[in-house]
């Protein structure tokens, strides 16, 4: 008996289709077999059943062609394979931080939940990616929270190995980086139980290659270095001669390493400290003089103490570059990245004669420390010091109208300052206030009103990052987490606000310091700044620079030119090609100055001491007085002390010990020209009383109009 032949199931299927009235030869017959989930022989299947399974096909190849670009950019974490044509199958791509910057994350990839899926398939039934899309949105986002959630662990594993790799290759972090990251981004890992475990299995090589990669641009870049520092390290003859020993103390605010620095200042037979404020200056002369050293003070304005003294405190743009001494200290190290300032820490860094340096400031400088000092072939150390008291961020937002004794409100700007003053004051508050603007004097003033209790809370910038002893300060308020640069409104990096917010809970004075915003949404920025991490490493650990007067002389010379413009243009265009170790510092403002002494007929030494005046360049007020100087100088005249207004608004005062101050550090530079120093010291006297003075005034009077008014209702 013969056998019955068994039909294929594409046939019957032909069959079907033909009586459906299509062309067989245009229908992918064992696509239908495979999305009607039939065997290869024998499958019965109803006619209806497959009408439906043919249109919906139609739908899903349409909805690959069209919708699931679309589905992309609606939901981006979506990821979706076809295949046979019509066979869509989703996964949630989840990208995971590493670094806070977010130049590292890791990729996950996990099948949409029933709920996503049965979104997905309706799309493709109507080929329509706009259905139900809210609902997909929060399906997806429940299969992101639940993945992210059971990867916590593993992830923060991983952060803290990358964080001792950063901390091994240290300047070539950036290299180290860019390697692990192509890794990164070219294998998205797929979810599973065991994923934790095989991630750390897969990208322990990973790493390690990421760490020969950037060991190996190490010596590419420390051979650039050598050539493209040459000439400027070399200028520091003093330092060169010493091969000098690099300490680094590393740590936050409040963990004792400037203390631990200024006792090793004290015990050595010679030294000096570099500060990055007049006021910080000052208050360790006088801590030198307490010692019973033989102490002098050295700032732009003035000389103090004795006359050869063994020990000193300057601020750091007067660093002595010439004299050799046992023991350096450069304070808040980090200030290298600043782009007014920061060729100062470059210089003294790189030039200070010390057989011993030691920096201190916190871990964001590391590269460059470390840079310099492979550039340099001189030894580094890494002292880590940790916070002396912890540091609490409150989790509840405290708005003004909160505000308690003891806390200290920064904002931003100066008129962010008053106004926040002005409402705290309304509310009952004796207000001291700090900003920028203020002078040292002001500043140590207002921040011992605060100190003392005459003023229960303290009204401030940034200012109060560094150099001022404000002993009850137990909160630090966050009024804002977002600043305007002199470019562009920006949010604080996490090194500012960990500045900031570490002068919370003196040690010896509070045995915890506490953190809040004013507002809701300042509190992630804060608790992401203080969780522990690390700023990632500058993407740029370049060193800002300055040209100095040899280096004006020498570029004049070559030119044949007294045209300050035209020297620092050169300047520019000589240190500042690509691949240099440097960039310009403050140029662009430095070059408008010297279009405006270029016009008085003077040397160019002393166009180049105008323009490096400290006095205020985008205040055309004060701009117009220098080029009066300017031009004076150029006539063989004295310059007079100024005329100042004592009842004058808050500005115009702040503006006169501004340019008394321009004043002063002129009259070091040219005493035959500037030669009324008495009475202009005076008269910066008699203006910071009368800033004071309103401040004091308008700390407390609206609060005793206030308990007036209460205690007559009474």
């Amino acid at each position: 008996m013969a056998r019955r032949r068994v039909q294929p199931t594409s046939e019957i299927l032909g069959q079907i289709v033909a009586r459906l009235g299509l062309p067989p030869r245009s229908v992918d017959l064992e696509a239908v077999r495979g999305h009607l989930g039939l065997p290869e022989f024998g499958g019965y299947v109803e006619e209806g059943r497959v009408a439906r399974a043919l249109k919906a096909m139609k739908a899903s190849r349409a909805f690959a062609e069209t919708g699931i670009e679309a589905l992309r950019r609606s939901v981006p974490s979506l990821r979706a394979t076809v295949s046979n044509g019509d066979a869509i199958a989703w996964q949630v791509r989840i990208a995971i931080p590493i670094l806070d910057d977010g130049r590292l994350e890791l990729r996950i990839d996990a099948p949409s939940d029933p709920a996503a899926t049965a979104i997905l398939r309706g799309m493709a039934h109507r080929n329509d990616p706009t259905w139900r899309i809210e609902d997909l949105r929060a399906a997806v986002a429940q299969v992101t929270a639940r993945i992210t959630g059971a990867m916590r662990r593993p992830v923060e594993r991983l952060r803290d190995q990358i964080r001792l790799d950063l901390r091994e290759v240290g300047a070539d972090a950036s290299t180290y980086i860019a390697q692990l990251d192509r890794s990164l981004r070219s294998r998205p890992f797929a979810f599973s139980d065991d994923l934790g475990g095989s991630l750390f299995h897969t990208l322990t090589p990973v790493r390690k290659r990421a760490r020969t990669v950037a060991r190996q641009d190490s010596r590419l870049r420390q051979l650039r270095d050598r050539v493209g520092f040459g000439a400027y390290i070399e200028k520091f003859t003093a330092a060169r001669r010493l091969g000098r020993r690099i300490v680094f103390h590393m740590g936050p605010t409040n963990s004792g390493k400037t203390y631990a620095a200024l006792k090793a200042l004290t015990e050595a037979t010679t030294g000096t400290y570099l500060a990055p404020l007049r006021l910080l200056a000052l208050e360790n002369y006088e801590a030198l003089l307490e010692r019973g050293l033989h102490a002098g003070m050295v700032t732009g304005e003035e000389v103090l103490g004795e006359t050869s003294p063994t020990h000193t405190a300057r601020t750091i743009e007067t660093a002595d570059l010439t004299r050799p001494v046992d023991v350096a200290v450069i304070d808040e190290i980090q200030m290298l990245s600043d782009p007014d300032r920061g060729w100062a820490w470059t210089n003294a860094l790189f030039g200070v004669p010390a057989k011993t340096v030691i920096v201190c400031g916190s871990d964001d400088a590391l590269a460059y420390v470390r840079r310099a000092a492979e550039a340099a072939r001189e030894s580094l150390e890494v002292v880590t010091f940790v916070r002396k008291t912890p540091l609490v961020l409150l989790d509840e937002p405290v708005p003004l109208e909160k505000v308690a004794p003891g806390d200290a409100v920064v904002a931003f700007s100066r008129r962010a300052v008053h106004e926040n003053r002005e409402v705290l004051v309304a509310a009952g508050h004796r207000v001291a206030t700090i900003y920028g603007a203020l002078s040292p004097e002001v500043r140590r003033a207002e921040a011992a009103r605060f100190r003392t209790g005459e003023a229960d809370v303290l009204v401030t910038t940034d200012a109060i990052g560094m150099g001022l002893n404000l002993g009850p300060l137990q909160r630090v308020v966050f009024s804002a987490v977002r600043k305007y640069d002199g470019v562009g409104e920006r949010a604080l990096t996490n090194s500012e606000i960990r500045q900031i917010a570490g002068r919370a809970g003196r040690y010896g004075h509070q045995e915890v310091g506490y953190v809040a915003a004013c507002e809701e949404t300042g509190i992630a920025p804060l608790k992401t700044a203080l969780g522990g991490a690390p700023t990632a490493p500058a993407a740029d650990t370049r060193f800002f620079v300055r040209p100095d007067l040899i280096a004006i002389r020498s570029v004049a010379e070559e030119m044949q030119t007294q045209s300050l413009r035209e020297v620092l243009a050169h300047f520019a265009r000589a240190t500042f090609y690509a691949g240099s170790p440097f960039q310009p510092s403050a140029l662009e403002e430095i070059l408008e100055v010297a279009r405006l002494v270029d016009r008085a007929r003077l040397p160019i030494e002393e166009k180049f001491a105008f323009s490096v005046c400290p006095i205020d360049r985008r205040d055309d007020v004060a701009m117009s007085v220098l080029e009066r100087w300017t031009q004076a100088r150029a006539a063989g005249l004295g310059v007079p002390a100024l005329r100042a207004n004592l009842r004058g608004e808050l500005d115009y005062q702040e503006r006169t010990v501004k340019l008394a101050s321009a004043y002063l550090w002129l009259s070091r530079r040219f005493p035959d020209t500037f030669d009324d120093v008495e009475a202009i010291r005076a008269m910066r006297g008699r203006a910071n009383d009368a800033i004071e003075q309103h401040l004091r005034e308008t700390a407390t009077r609206k609060a005793e109009r206030r308990s007036r008014r209460t205690a007559q209702a009474r």
